[in-house]
């Protein structure tokens, strides 16, 4: 699946090439040895294929090395008022006292290290928030954020990682609102249709939206996910990537569940439901993750965009990775407002964009997802009380009557 001998062949010799595997005496090194090695030599060829293959990183003491080098850590310079307030910190404020913090014994034992830990977070996300006030927190973010402040353990680290992450992965999630996300999720749709009709054909026929998908999406499967080292090793993969990947993840692991979900009783509640479900049942991540790496390859975003007649915005974080990524260096580092210039009029990219295209009548359930003037009114008001990560675990019975309001609507106006 998405597997092709040659290119395997091909990478496997390139490193080779750039880090021992053997040591002198014949005998095939560790794979801890070989990340060690690959940071040492600030090899990020070869830890970009470290971080795609087998089990990742491993450990948080190989991650702290890695993920600085793969983050491109101190590439940019510090903008923003961090004295000032952002809007949007009192949502941050009802959101930190729930986190679920990753399990250990020390936050089971010690109420106080977990009350530290939640306050260390709320640094962090309003950290970010107050140098670069043109982000927009949405909920999850904080989520997000958790798995860098409990891989670094400290703030000044989780800081640096979760800036590059929201000003170059997550950017379209951080606009003030989550249109962006939602034309991804409707390329997931198109994913689909190649590489499983079946599973398209199922949803399409229920008219199941997408919002099962969108905390895989904005939490990198964080909020899905209780094995802390299964998120670590997604991580791992993602911050390797453009910011798109989480979309093919989320393809490739419907595609290996093709069987069990084609299985599902023909029902949009349960079909929903057991698809929010899915991520906590699955075993098989680091096939998912080679399984979408290949997909990419085959469907890039701009491919995609094309045969889904589903076009993002030229300044959306999809479409501006590749040439503002491949300019960063720590050596010389960079305004954010060099690389993107919207934002120097203290406004999101996306924000002074027009009108994104919607899709064509052809695409059915692109014509679920696209909201209706009164559906509009309704996504608004889910957005001002942040529930769609809610509406995608189906934590609420409300959300799906709002996704069942929704599709009336859409009904009402074909």
């Amino acid at each position: 699946m998405f597997l092709r001998q040659n290119e395997q062949k091909q990478q496997g010799t390139q490193l080779t090439a750039t880090v021992r595997t053997h040591s002198n005496n014949g005998k095939r090194l560790p794979r801890s040895k070989r990340i060690s090695q690959a940071i040492t030599n600030r090899d990020l060829t070869a830890l970009k294929l470290l971080a795609r293959t087998g089990s990742g990183f491993q450990s948080i003491r190989l991650r702290r090395r890695a993920w600085p080098l793969l983050l491109n850590f101190r590439s940019l310079t510090d903008s923003g008022n961090r004295t000032a307030a952002h809007p949007d910190e009192g949502q941050v404020a009802l959101d930190i006292p729930r986190t679920c913090l990753p399990k250990s014994v020390e936050y089971r034992s010690d109420a106080e290290a977990a009350k530290r830990r939640q306050a260390q977070l709320g640094n962090v996300v309003r950290t970010i928030l107050r140098s670069y006030p043109w982000l927009s927190y949405y909920q999850g973010f904080h989520e997000l954020t958790l798995t860098f402040l409990s891989v670094f353990g400290s703030e000044r680290p989780a800081v640096e990682a979760a800036k590059m992450v929201s000003l170059f992965l997550v950017r379209d999630a951080m606009s003030s609102d989550l249109e962006n996300v939602l034309q991804q999720l409707r390329l997931l749709y198109v994913i689909l249709q190649i590489i499983s009709p079946e599973i398209h054909d199922l949803l399409t026929e229920l008219e199941v939206p997408a919002f099962f998908a969108i905390s895989w999406v904005l939490t990198w499967f964080a909020h899905d996910l209780d094995d802390f080292s299964i998120i670590c090793r997604i991580y791992d993969f993602l911050i390797t990537m453009p910011p798109m990947q989480v979309v093919y993840m989320a393809a490739a692991m419907l595609k290996r569940n093709e069987g069990q979900i084609l299985g599902y009783e023909r029902d949009f509640a349960i079909v929903h439901t057991e698809l929010s479900r899915l991520p906590g049942r699955i075993s098989n991540w680091e096939e998912i993750i080679d399984d979408s790496y290949y997909m990419q390859i085959d469907y890039p975003p701009t491919k995609l965009q094309h045969m889904g007649k589903c076009h993002l915005p030229k300044t959306s974080a999809i479409n501006t990775y590749e040439a503002t990524w491949k300019r960063l260096d720590p050596a010389q580092p960079l305004a954010i407002e060099t690389l993107l210039p919207a934002v120097k009029g203290g406004r999101h990219p996306l924000d002074t964009t027009g009108v994104v295209e919607t899709p064509t009548k052809g695409n059915r359930m692109a014509g679920v997802i696209d909201l209706t003037d009164t559906a509009q009114k309704a996504r608004n008001l889910a957005l001002q009380h942040k529930w769609p990560l809610m509406v995608a675990t189906v934590a609420s019975a409300t959300m799906l009557m709002y996704a069942l309001l929704l599709m009336q609507q859409l009904q009402l106006h074909t």
